[in-house]
Order: structure tokens, then C-alpha cells, then sequence
């Protein structure tokens, strides 16, 4: 009778040992399983945060590209057409030049015509003696003086055309090279600031990436 009883408290100790143990492992492996479910979700979620945040920084490297494209076409359009303003300026000055130098010229030289058949007609017309001799003389000495008179104003307005022109040329070339300057000082403005940003940008993604 002892001996049953001290052989079922036996078995009953067993019994509830291999039901403790049996439940211990299934818990500890049930706990395992879901924590490798929850890794691996926290991993999925990290991986597609990290592909979101990667395309949305190439979107964002994508327009910036494109916006540096259209202002350089902007700049380089408006450079072209300031260049062929000043061109056709500088086209338009010459031929005004040109057309007042024959001008000047032609009058000039109509003027002499007119002076040298004036005096013609009048040295033809004088009776030859003392006192038209003295005449002549005079009227040859003024007609003289008259033509190199209009000579030296022709060559004084041509002079002074000339300067004008190179003037207004020299003043032309400045300005364009000014504004070459100040366009490439902005462009070069604009793309150091686009690099600090996105160096700035990329070096704190970099730190929330590696703090993450």
C-alpha cells in the first residue's frame, strides 16, 4: 500500500514536471517565433522608410537639376539676345557713320564745285587790268580759303564722328563684358549655394540614417 502510494506520487510528480516543461518550452518558443515576426516587420518598415526617403531625394536632385538647366537656358538665352542687340546697334551706328561721311563728303565736295565754277565765272568775267587783276588775285585768295575752310570742318566732323563711334563701341563691349560678369558671378552664386544644400542635406540624411 506505501509502495503504491509512493509510486503515484511518483508518476504525479513526473507528470506535472513533463507538463511544466512541455508548456515552459512551448511559451519560450512561441515568444521566439513572435519576436522574429516583429524583427522582421521593424526591418521591412526600415527598408521601405530608407527606398522612400531615397526616391524622394532623387525627385528632389531631379528637379533641382532640371530648374539649374532652365536657368542656364534662361541666362544663355538673354545673354544671346543682349549680344545681338548690342550687334545690330553697333551695324546700325556704322551704317549711320557711313551714310554721314558721304554725305559730308558729297556736300564738300559740291561745295568746292560750286566755289571753283563761281570763280571761273568770275575771273571770265572780269575785264584783265590793274585793278581786276587785283581783283582776281583776291577773289583766288578767298575762294582758297573758303575750300581748305571746308576741308579742315569736313575733316574735324569725320574726326568727330569717328571718336563717337569708337566711343559708343568701346561702351558697348563694356557692357556686354560686365554683364558676362555678373552672369557668371550669379550662376556660380547659385551653384555653390545648391552644393552647400545639398551637401548639408545628404551629410544630416547620412546622420539620421546611421542615428536610426
Amino acid at each position: 500500500m506505501c509502495l503504491c502510494i509512493i509510486i503515484t506520487i511518483n508518476e504525479l510528480i513526473y507528470y506535472l514536471q513533463y507538463r511544466y516543461f512541455h508548456q515552459h518550452h512551448r511559451y519560450h518558443r512561441y515568444h521566439h517565433h513572435q519576436h522574429n515576426h516583429h524583427l522582421i516587420i521593424i526591418i521591412i518598415i526600415i527598408i521601405i522608410i530608407i527606398i522612400i526617403i531615397i526616391i524622394i531625394i532623387i525627385i528632389i536632385i531631379i528637379i533641382i537639376i532640371i530648374i539649374i538647366i532652365i536657368i542656364i537656358i534662361i541666362i544663355i538665352i538673354i545673354i544671346i539676345i543682349i549680344i545681338v542687340i548690342i550687334i545690330v546697334i553697333i551695324i546700325v551706328i556704322i551704317i549711320i557713320v557711313i551714310i554721314i561721311i558721304i554725305v559730308v563728303v558729297v556736300v564738300v565736295a559740291l561745295v568746292l564745285v560750286l566755289l571753283l565754277r563761281l570763280h571761273r565765272i568770275i575771273s571770265s568775267s572780269i575785264v584783265i587790268s590793274n585793278s581786276s587783276s587785283i581783283i582776281v588775285t583776291i577773289t583766288n585768295y578767298i575762294v582758297m580759303v573758303v575750300i581748305v575752310v571746308i576741308i579742315i570742318i569736313s575733316v574735324i566732323i569725320i574726326i568727330i564722328i569717328i571718336v563717337i563711334v569708337i566711343v559708343v563701341v568701346l561702351l558697348l563691349v563694356v557692357v556686354i563684358v560686365i554683364i558676362v560678369v555678373i552672369v557668371i558671378l550669379i550662376m556660380n552664386n547659385f551653384n555653390n549655394r545648391k552644393t552647400y544644400r545639398s551637401a548639408h542635406f545628404c551629410s544630416e540624411f547620412g546622420c539620421y540614417i546611421k542615428s536610426f
